[in-house]
């Protein structure tokens, strides 16, 4: 691989880290959310489970997008 690939391979790679930051961050907010949701708004508890699971496999996914990235020399 030459040098101008890499590079953009590291500018990439910074970008899916400031994504997961900015995911991991939105879903701490929603799992605090849902912390303190009563116990009344079954819907609301509902959809903030299914939204905390799916940002959960997101950032799964991104993780190991980043460790493949991290892979190349």
């Amino acid at each position: 691989m030459n040098k101008q690939r890499r590079k953009e391979i590291k500018k990439l790679h910074k970008a899916l880290q400031n994504l997961h930051s900015r995911l991991e961050t939105i879903m701490e907010k929603e799992e605090e959310y849902h912390a303190n949701l009563p116990e009344q708004k079954i819907s609301r508890i509902k959809k903030s489970v299914d939204a905390i699971c799916s940002m959960t496999e997101a950032a799964e996914c991104i993780a190991g997008a980043l460790d493949y990235l991290e892979e190349i020399k």
